[in-house]
């Protein structure tokens, strides 16, 4: 009886990781959604929506930090000396959130959500720039795959001039919002080497907030729209939205990253745009065309080869070495 239930104890333990990876992506999928709500049903600016979340999310990994006693980290000298990376961190998250949410007014979320997540071909090429990460033929075959349906997909709108500028503008905010969010995952990369997680996720989501609300109160100016007075139910969109794909996600995908090859997380996250497709034709009612389904479909292909590039070459060489301790009869 006792084996048999830690049998099932064990059985468990494998499971849990793959079960709240899922979780963690149909969290990430209701961003978009969330944003698009907010937009068309309460008149909220997609900039605003991006400063509350990261607001949100920051109040929340910092109470995080003290309930850990990590927060002392934050007043440490080290981490005060490198605080300009924690502020550039913050500006490239600012202008991820903001370009990728005002994409979702150009174009649909479907097309939105794919672009917005090419953000493993921005860290393969940049790994290679910045780290030295090497990228092999099967890892540049993906790239290369991803780029034609990415240049397919921009080119894949009405004949409607207006619907083709448009769409094109939203894939360039999009592709920005990937770039930027490359470099702030980098960034990352570097300083959570020695850095706590939530500390380090709050200074960055409180300073993205910070610029977020200076582009905001200037932009304010220029284009009248409501910075602070929303109904309620407004504001506990805002706090879904930081605590659900901001805390939950990215507290699951780090998790995971601790239990599963890195490749696992990486093509587990190119759920997030079927994920949100699937949820805006029942929350929003966009249908992707099939040309747009298909060039999507492209782009996802090429990402998720990029993302197992590494491990495909690790089985490729297992098997030639297999085979020559075969033929030397040493097996």
């Amino acid at each position: 009886m006792e084996h048999n239930q830690e049998n099932e104890k064990s059985k468990f333990q494998v499971i849990l990781p793959y079960l709240l990876l899922f979780i963690a992506v149909v969290t990430v999928s209701f961003s978009a959604i969330i944003v698009v709500e907010l937009n068309e049903t309460y008149g909220v600016r997609y900039e605003v929506t991006a400063m509350y979340r990261t607001f949100f999310a920051g109040i929340g990994a910092l109470l995080l930090s003290f309930h850990r006693k990590k927060i002392t980290w934050a007043f440490q000298k080290s981490t005060l000396r490198k605080s300009h990376w924690y502020v550039l961190a913050g500006l490239l998250l600012a202008i991820h959130f903001a370009t990728w949410f005002v994409s979702l007014g150009f174009t649909s979320v479907a097309i939105s959500t794919t672009l917005v997540d090419t953000v493993p071909i921005f860290l393969a090429v940049f790994g290679y720039i910045f780290f030295k990460e090497k990228v092999n033929y099967i890892g540049i075959i993906g790239i290369g795959i991803a780029l034609t349906g990415g240049v397919l997909l921009a080119f894949s709108s009405t004949n409607d001039t207006t619907a083709q500028s448009n769409q094109m503008l939203g894939v360039i905010l999009s592709l920005i919002g990937a770039l930027t969010v490359a470099f702030y995952f980098l960034i990352g990369k570097k300083v959570l080497q020695d850095a706590p997680l939530w500390p380090y996720f709050a200074l960055v989501n409180l300073s993205s907030a910070l610029f977020l609300f200076i582009y905001c109160l200037i932009y304010s100016n220029f284009v009248d729209f409501e910075l602070f007075v929303f109904p309620p139910l407004v504001y506990v969109l805002f706090i879904v939205s930081a605590i659900g794909p901001s805390l939950i996600g990215h507290a699951i995908y780090n998790y995971s990253l601790k239990k599963l090859p890195a490749y696992v997380v990486g093509v587990a996250i190119l759920g997030e745009p079927i994920g949100a497709t699937i949820l805006a034709i029942f929350f929003s009612n966009q249908f992707p065309t099939s040309l747009a389904i298909l060039y999507a479909g492209v782009i996802i292909v090429g990402v998720a080869i990029t993302s197992l590039s590494n491990n495909i070459k690790l089985n490729i060489l297992k098997r030639k070495e297999k085979g020559k301790l075969l033929d030397t009869g040493d097996v």
